[in-house]
């Protein structure tokens, strides 16, 4: 992970009340400190905090620490749903891929096997109509 944004995590949680701050594990917090980029000077003024462009990093952990730690039980059985709900559609995004991937695979299986069995139906008509002519030409 980048070590900004540990740096953008840390001052978020700083401008926490301190009831939220203390959900989140001490060792969590000292992790974060450790990990922090000590030159990257990180900044938001109070009326630009829900715009804040924060890097992707920065969002992953902010919502981790969200989801574990400041999130009611309600709000964590909603996230658990929605989270089941994006895994499920993942899986059936990633058979589907893996199907039309393998499904060209087993057309063109599919097309030579049916060219075999027509080859082998063609043989077999023309031997039997070899074969029909031979057997009328010896009765005759």
């Amino acid at each position: 992970m980048d070590s900004r944004a540990y740096t953008e995590v840390n001052y978020i949680i700083n401008e926490m009340s301190d009831e939220m701050k203390n959900k989140i594990p001490s060792q969590i917090l000292r992790n974060i400190e450790n990990r922090m980029d000590k030159n990257y000077d990180f900044r938001i003024e109070e009326e630009e905090f829900e715009n804040a462009e924060l890097l992707e990093d920065t969002q992953k952990i902010l919502s981790v620490l969200y989801t574990d730690y400041l999130a009611s039980d309600e709000e964590k059985i909603i996230i658990k749903n929605k989270e089941k709900i994006l895994e499920n559609k993942k899986k059936e995004t990633l058979a589907n891929i893996e199907l039309k991937e393998i499904f060209p695979k087993m057309q063109e299986t599919n097309e030579t096997t049916q060219i075999e069995e027509n080859k082998e139906l063609l043989n077999s008509k023309q031997v039997n109509w070899y074969i029909k002519i031979i057997n009328f030409l010896k009765k005759l």
